[in-house]
């Protein structure tokens, strides 16, 4: 299943133990809603985070719909 949507958001102030909660979201072709939270250093790139993550996700969705179809799921 592929991911058609992703985006994120982090809060403007740092947690009091360091990092910024972030929320990020993702949609995929049948218009389901999947999320992942985290503390964001505020040193990474976000962007390539949420790329890396809608791809295993997305790697995820078609293995889960395979396993589906064969009757494993």
């Amino acid at each position: 299943m592929a991911i058609v949507s992703s985006s994120y958001v982090s809060d403007a102030h740092a947690q009091s133990g360091g990092g910024f909660l972030t929320t990020e979201s993702f949609t995929d072709g049948n218009g389901n809603l999947y999320t992942n939270t985290y503390l964001w250093d505020g040193l990474a790139s976000r962007d390539d985070l949420l790329a890396a993550r809608a791809a295993a996700l997305s790697v995820r969705l078609a293995d889960e719909e395979a396993n589906a179809m064969i009757g494993q799921g």
